[in-house]
């Protein structure tokens, strides 16, 4: 699948030297408090050889985690180095795929742009199955690229073993692997159709006996997952290359809208994106229109812009959020490969200057962001919570909670769930508001830990804030996280 083009060796220390620095940026704050979803890894799910949770229709990544367990590996950095692991190999396999496809020049650049993505680095320190399914999609793109420079068995062989661990660590991979299917097919002269749709057949026989529990995850929690459909694809662009939650980002609904008055707030690091943006996308429109470098424009679509139409389509017909980011991370690296042709086909030395420059002003805005947990992204602090909480609530104080999982904070306070009460607006709004004004009354202090996820579904409007701060006591926040805070009345 080579393009023709000219081939240099590049020094084998560059690519440490990529590998490195990509290990450097994704080690600050491996040691933060555990959040969001990394709750269900460390509490629930990795606790088994097989989780027997909801979570078993994807199990692959929490059998890893239980093994890497048992090998001693515990606490927040301890076990963030398995995502850790699997974000750092992403950095060789994209040097691989894209040396396989081109040469060693797109493969360097490919390395960079994988090294510096603010979306890779996140979730490089997820406690979550994100940088495993991405790392498995470059691998699985380089298995592909072998099979269709020459075909063994083993190869083959391979191409389905990875295709299995793919579809066992992320549902959302199916969508990936129907993007090969296109290649298999515009790639039938060189591989037979039988050989290469057989791979994905294959596939498919080894995971029905996973669907029973993919059933019983959708009659579970499928309906739980909220989108806005027209802010679903302007997020997921933002979050391909800068990062979606390193924007400055003001109060959302459960749908996690955006509008005009989003990116005027980060009008600054918006106008950084949309000029290089305007120059990717009209260098990529070029490139299109040339005779030579298509197959690698086209193995970009199947692995990057079909799993996101699909995902788009999905999204609209069921109106669930298959359009989610991290959903589609598996895809990422091959958007970064049409910023990599794009940037290599700009031929004027300034001009490869200039982008370079904004690229790196942009990342680094974005990692100082990243850095910077308590003023962005969705990071919440639960561990500083419960050190807050189980050190403030007494006999004179009460802490107030919305019905919903607070996991994290009894993982990071045992014993805290007998000191809290939780008040069900929703349920009966008259008792709950009986029950909040006599806290008032009774209490010196009132403590509310506000998390937008519990918040969007349980309290949209506030209520709470708004009945507690009749009580005359003089309020004080706490910010741990635009999305986490704690609110203290008296």
């Amino acid at each position: 699948m080579k393009d023709s083009s000219p081939a240099r060796d590049i020094p084998a220390y560059v690519l440490f030297v990529i590998t490195a620095a990509a290990f450097c940026v994704r080690v600050p704050y491996l040691d933060y408090s555990f959040y969001g979803d990394e709750g269900f890894s460390v509490i629930r799910d990795s606790s088994k050889l097989i989780t027997d949770t909801e979570d078993r229709f994807r199990p692959l990544f929490f059998t890893l985690l239980y093994i890497w367990r048992q090998l001693g590996f515990e606490g927040e950095l301890g076990l963030r180095m398995l995502p850790l692991l699997f974000g750092v190999v992403q950095i060789p396999l994209a040097y691989l795929f894209g040396r396989k496809l081109r040469d060693e020049k797109l493969g360097l650049l490919l390395a960079v742009l994988v090294a510096a993505s603010p979306m890779l680095i996140e979730f490089s320190q997820e406690l979550r199955m994100y940088s495993m399914v991405a790392a498995i999609a470059l691998a699985q793109a380089y298995l592909l690229l072998l099979i269709l420079e020459r075909f063994t068995w083993w190869r083959w062989l391979g191409f389905v073993l990875v295709a299995v661990a793919g579809v066992y660590t992320h549902l959302l991979y199916w969508l990936f692997l129907m993007g090969m299917a296109l290649t298999f097919l515009r790639e039938r002269k060189r591989l037979s159709l039988i050989r290469g749709w057989s791979s994905l057949a294959a596939t498919v026989l080894l995971y029905l006996p996973n669907l029973p529990n993919l059933m019983r995850f959708q009659e579970t929690r499928g309906g739980e997952y909220h989108m806005h459909f027209l802010s679903a694809i302007p997020k997921l662009l933002a979050a391909f290359t800068v990062g979606f939650n390193y924007f400055a980002l003001g109060e959302q609904g459960a749908g996690r809208a955006v509008g005009a008055g989003d990116l005027l707030a980060n009008l600054p690091l918006a106008l950084l994106v949309l000029i290089a943006g305007a120059v990717i996308l009209w260098k990529v429109a070029w490139l299109h229109s040339r005779d030579t470098g298509r197959a690698s424009l086209w193995l970009g679509h199947e692995l990057f812009t079909v799993p996101v139409l699909l995902a788009a389509l999905a999204s609209a017909a069921t109106g669930k959020y298959f359009l989610q980011p991290k959903y589609l991370i598996f895809s990422l690296p091959f958007a970064l490969l049409f910023l990599a042709l794009a940037f290599d086909d700009i031929r004027n030395l300034n001009g490869r200057k200039t982008m370079a420059a904004i690229g790196a002003i942009i990342a680094a805005v974005a990692l100082s962001h990243y850095w910077s947990p308590e003023h962005y992204g969705r990071k919440e602090n639960w561990r500083t919570a419960a050190e807050v909480l189980s050190t403030s609530v007494s006999e004179s104080s009460s802490l107030v909670l919305l019905p919903g999982h607070y996991r994290l904070l009894s993982y990071y306070a045992p014993g805290i769930e007998k000191n809290w009460e939780q008040i069900d607006l929703q349920a009966d709004s008259l008792a709950a508001v009986t029950k909040l004004t006599e806290l008032s009354r009774l209490k010196d202090e009132i403590y509310y830990l506000r998390h937008d996820v519990v918040q969007n579904l349980r309290d949209p409007d506030d209520n709470l804030i708004t009945i507690l701060n009749r009580s005359g006591k003089t309020l004080s926040i706490t910010q741990l996280n635009p999305r986490f805070k704690i609110y203290r009345w008296g």
